[in-house]
């Protein structure tokens, strides 16, 4: 019994050996052949690109405008920047970022915009030289309900916004927004202020 164990173990060993051995063999065959078909390859490039003339452009003197018989035509302008399709509140925000966002119930303008709080919030963007993204604006009556709006809301008098900043914190946002001269209702958990000026 104790020889059958030996003559086991004999022959595991050398079937380890010989899979070793079957292993190593096609690693050595993959590296030559991975080795043969770079150099193969690196021998096919072309060794510098042809070289190519231009032909040189034909050169003549200008002729004075008077001997053409024609005045030298003038520089054309340039094309005036394509206007917006869409009015501005300010530089930074078009008026349809604070239309009512209602399902239809009125034309997107119950009241319009206070001028002095879009001044504010244009103010307020510039402070951090980033967008200021509008989330609500004015309200139509059946909108604020909706939304859970109180009966004396500001929107519904289009002045009031709620809006945030990405990258500035709700804290921040509202600190400037206060010292901008803006009543502000900070919404730390929703990620939101709420902006407003007497009107």
């Amino acid at each position: 019994m104790g020889l059958e164990i030996t003559d086991r173990s004999v022959e595991g060993e050398y079937m380890k050996k010989f899979y070793k051995r079957i292993f190593i063999t096609l690693a050595a065959a993959l590296v030559v052949v991975t080795s043969a078909v770079f150099f193969a390859n690196f021998q096919d490039m072309p060794k510098s690109a042809p070289e190519v003339s231009m032909p040189e452009p034909e050169t003549t003197a200008p002729r004075p405008a008077e001997e053409m018989g024609a005045e030298t035509p003038s520089a054309p302008e340039a094309p005036a920047p394509p206007e917006d399709l869409e009015p501005r509140a300010s530089t930074h925000f078009l008026m349809s970022e604070y239309a009512c966002d209602c399902a239809g119930y009125c034309d997107g303008w119950p009241v319009d915009m206070n001028p002095e709080l879009l001044e504010k919030i244009e103010a307020l963007r510039c402070t951090f030289d980033c967008p200021v993204i509008i989330t609500s604006g004015v309200r139509c009556v059946a909108r604020n309900e909706e939304v859970g709006g109180v009966s004396w809301s500001f929107h519904k008098r289009g002045c009031a916004a709620d809006l945030y900043c990405p990258g500035v914190a709700v804290g921040d946002l509202a600190l400037a927004a206060k010292e901008l001269g803006m009543n502000v209702l900070p919404y730390y958990r929703q990620g939101y202020v709420h902006v407003e000026v007497n009107g």
